[in-house]
């Protein structure tokens, strides 16, 4: 996975002022709440992100990303690093190799810490992994007193190998007496020639086999410092598929130290021969890293006197439209909003902007609404709002002017004056004098860039830095081209040891590694972008040219999102071909000769079609499926979902299934993975519409690739309209 300019701000949380909170739960080395390596039932803070990076000689080295996606339900992704025993030779002994290993975890807390009563979590680990840690576990946890908690549980599987016993829930049917094999697809397919199922859910294991007890306590000596004992249910012995661990007790000891409330270092003595250190990263996105109120303070609200109230008409004498007009782009233009079309009547005002400056449409309406008070005429009764953005009016939002003059100062005013308006679609551009843009149709800049690649088959981090020369011209508000250029200050590089296709479908994506590694200028996209709205329901998009770092082509797409639903429905399709691997203007497809050299073999070029349905589910939710044909000639299904908090944060999970089979997709099975979007307000505390986005992918495979194309409509759409605006209405005052 590569990532482009910006993304070292997702390193920036490491570096963020910590704001003030509980400490919560401690972590493990599997960076999840818990003991050293078993987990408790605590649940972190709703919420929390927590990044916790773990190393010990033989235990190697483990990453892992925790959300707490729920007050009760958590989900990690892990990437670790260690050796794994072979398989035994004629003479029964046994060599290692280092091996890279990725693996996901659920844990959901069934029940609430009670007087008497402990809480009680039940959880997978590495469900959908390689499976070399396949775990599933019930565990309860109870607090006596302030500083001292004690947890015991059972685990099955891995959790289930140190002293372990016939499977309690026997009693239930001989389906659980015994456990079958897990092999990894990429261990049998080099040592065994055999069919393994890395990457896949485990569902066949889930609570079979034999199973073992572990236990636990913690003591917070101090408000930074805690002491931790457990009994680990996890052995390792010699056999195949196995961590080669330097194991020899189930007993380990450690300690755990908070220098700030989100930042926590652990060092423990680990399977009774060796040292481990921890360190774990907590962040919350409803907490502001920065101080808040860095906003330039709006303009008061101008109250009308009561004989202009009463005015029934606009003196046009007085006040002529030109220079209302005139005034009023002014004003907005102090709050970086560009005033696109201006539509008076007497008792009327339609004004159709484009913000420039604040992540919140509902703030910037705020900040126009207040603009138009202090010149508008004083017999309009109702200012209607249109936002804009790439030249599509997103909703028509009817503001009362009393009610803008009556709860500007009180107590849950935005909440009476959400109350007061209405919601619909934007009007037409039938009676707005629509003005010249005030923005400057070439913009251009050159800026550091920093490029990071995870997770790659055996490098689980690479980077690219350099210079970013972006270039953007807009023919109109509704066309625009852009393009990048980058140059790397790295040199000519090898290429990344990513995987080669071992089936007929062309390396739409495993080839990634191949792109922009000779040291020469390379060209990330270069586009012509046209939108439109086709009906007062109905986007459209036209995006031609280089597209993105591997494809160049046309990519097409009609958006369905009305006003009054959480529902909307996508169409889109795309011809796409492979460009060359220079990432110059050429076009082409390389492939491995006889000799294991790349060369040049032609071009490869398809047609993706793609239907999406998009529901906003609630309280930030939002679920997508997709279903359609993708790069590789695939066809099958994406299913997403994503939460978006109010200050911009989004955090959501993906998974693709295709009819290409999972022996053709290769070690992982199927595409999934994580994505993370931060605006740059949350950490710099200023208006900003910028932000970062990262995938976080457990590998880069073939199997339900999609373009990676900017701009598509309903991240364009939704902002301004009615679900959106009403979750961040709460800003219209700021």
């Amino acid at each position: 996975m590569r990532n482009l300019v910006g993304h070292a701000a997702m390193l920036a949380m490491l570096a963020g002022q910590a704001a003030a909170q509980d400490n919560g739960p401690s972590y493990t080395v599997f960076g999840t709440t818990g003991l050293l390596e078993m987990p408790t039932a605590e649940s972190a803070a709703p919420d929390d992100i927590a990044s916790t990076i773990a190393r010990s000689d033989t235990g190697g080295v483990r990453t892992t990303f925790t959300y707490q996606v729920t007050p009760r339900l958590s989900g990690s992704f892990r990437y670790g690093s260690f050796e794994q025993y072979t398989q035994a030779d004629a003479n029964g002994d046994r060599g290692t190799f280092e091996t890279f290993d990725r693996s996901f975890d659920l844990q959901f807390r069934l029940t609430d810490e009670g007087r008497y009563l402990p809480a009680i979590a039940v959880g997978l680990r590495d469900f959908l992994g390689t499976g070399r840690f396949s775990s599933e576990y019930v565990v309860a946890s109870k607090s006596f007193g302030p500083d001292f908690i004690a947890t015991a549980g059972i685990g099955w599987g891995r959790m289930g190998q140190q002293n372990g016993f016939s499977n309690p829930l026997g009693v239930l049917g001989d389906y659980f007496d015994t456990r079958p094999a897990f092999v990894d697809r990429e261990f049998a397919a080099e040592n065994a020639d055999g069919d393994g199922n890395g990457g896949q859910l485990s569902t066949n294991q889930f609570f079979r086999g034999d199973a073992a007890f572990f236990a636990g306590v913690e003591y917070q000596y101090s408000d930074t410092l805690g002491f931790k004992a457990e009994y680990s249910s996890i052995n390792y012995p010699e056999g195949t598929f196995i961590p080669a661990i330097d194991y020899s007790s189930p007993f380990n000891f450690g300690a755990s130290y908070r220098i700030r409330p989100n930042i926590e270092l652990g060092a423990a003595w680990m399977y009774g021969t060796e040292l481990s250190l921890r360190g774990t990263y907590i962040l919350n996105p409803t907490d502001r890293q920065n101080a808040t109120g860095l906003d330039p303070a709006p303009a008061p609200v101008r109250v009308r006197t009561a004989d202009q109230r009463a005015a029934q008409t606009w003196d046009q004498m007085r006040q002529p439209e030109p220079a209302v007009r005139k005034g009023l782009t002014d004003l907005l233009a102090v709050e970086g909003i560009d005033l696109i079309g201006l539509e008076i009547t007497d008792r009327t005002a339609r004004l159709r902007y484009q913000n420039t400056r604040f992540r919140s449409e509902a703030q910037a309406m705020g900040r126009a609404a207040r603009m138009m008070t202090q010149i508008i005429p004083p017999s309009v009764q109702t200012f209607v709002m249109e936002p804009v953005q790439n030249g599509l009016p997103l909703s028509a939002v009817s503001i009362p002017r009393a009610g803008i003059e009556q709860y500007e100062n009180r107590i849950g005013g935005a909440d009476a004056l959400l109350e007061a308006s209405a919601v619909a679609p934007a009007g037409p551009d039938a009676g707005l004098v629509l003005q010249p843009s005030t923005e400057p149709a070439f913009k251009w800049g050159i800026a550091p860039y920093f490029a990071l690649i995870l997770f790659n088959k055996n490098e689980p981090l690479d980077f690219d830095t350099g210079l970013a020369l972006d270039l953007e011209y807009d023919v109109s508000r509704n066309l625009t081209f852009a393009g990048r250029v980058q140059q790397t200050v790295m040199g000519a590089q090898e290429p990344l040891d990513f995987f080669d296709n071992p089936n007929d479908y062309v390396n739409v994506r495993t080839d990634t590694a191949f792109f922009g590694r000779e040291g020469t200028p390379t060209l990330e996209y270069l586009t012509a972008t046209y939108y439109t709205r086709l009906t007062p329901d109905v986007y459209g998009r036209v995006t031609a040219g280089y597209l993105e770092r591997m494809y160049g082509g046309v990519s097409t797409e009609v958006l369905w999102k009305p006003q009054a639903t959480r529902l909307a429905v996508g169409a889109e399709v795309n011809y796409a071909m492979l460009r060359d691997q220079d990432m110059g203007f050429g076009f082409a497809l390389f492939e491995k000769n006889a000799d294991g050299d790349r060369v040049e073999v032609g071009d490869y070029s398809v047609t993706t079609a793609m239907l999406t349905g998009y529901y906003d589910i609630g309280r930030g939710f939002e679920a997508s499926l997709g279903v359609g044909k993708y790069l590789a000639g695939d066809v099958g299904a994406t299913f997403a979902l994503d939460r978006t908090y109010e200050n911009g944060w989004s955090v959501g999970g993906y998974f693709t299934l295709t009819d290409m089979p999972f022996d053709d997709f290769g070690e992982g099975s199927f595409d999934k993975g994580i994505r993370i979007t931060i605006p740059y307000d949350y950490f710099i505390g200023t208006p900003s519409r910028k932000s970062v986005s990262t995938t976080v992918q457990s590998l880069s495979r073939d199997g339900g690739a999609t373009l990676d194309v900017q701009g598509r409509l309903y991240d364009v759409v939704r902002n301004g309209q009615l679900n959106d605006l009403s979750d961040t209405w709460g800003r219209f005052w700021r």
